[in-house]
């Protein structure tokens, strides 16, 4: 596999305060929770997450958050993804990810959240991708939207 280009988490900043205006909404934890279930699982395409995505993705949420969901409560919050994922499957998973995002309300926003998190933990590849737009689809959002947010977010795939 062809090395990702990843953001540095410095220059996700800049969308931080507009992302937590998008999900200023009712239940605000549980969409933080949601979406970072979500980039989780789409850092989890190729069947691991290793300790670099994994701390990557701690710093992308905490960033992306403003202090929402601070270090300790993002690492349980990967910790219960993974653990749904053991007992689900993935396939389960983005369906239901999609279907809480869409219950919580403004899923195209948490999406984007959960592409920004993907992307910081190495760029999003086209495994990562299709995981996205599974989730996506769950929650309502049509494909040609989902790869709209992927392109904001700088994923260079096809």
């Amino acid at each position: 596999m062809a090395a990702k280009k990843a953001p540095k988490l410095e220059d996700l900043a800049k969308y931080a305060d507009e992302i937590r205006s998008d999900l200023a909404v009712p239940r605000q934890n549980d969409v933080f929770r949601a979406a970072t279930e979500a980039g989780f699982l789409a850092a989890n395409a190729d069947g691991t997450v290793d300790d670099d995505e994994r701390k990557t993705l701690v710093d992308a949420v905490g960033l992306l958050s403003k202090g929402a969901v601070i270090e300790w409560e993002a690492e349980t919050l990967l910790d219960d993804a993974a653990a749904r994922l053991a007992a689900d499957g993935a396939e389960k998973r983005h369906a239901a990810v999609g279907e809480e995002l869409k219950t919580l309300g403004q899923p195209e926003a948490a999406l984007l959240f959960a592409a920004f998190v993907a992307q910081a933990s190495g760029g999003i590849d086209k495994d990562e991708a299709a995981v996205l737009h599974a989730i996506g689809k769950g929650a309502g959002i049509a494909k040609n939207k989902v790869s709209a947010l992927l392109n904001r977010v700088g994923a260079t795939v096809e």
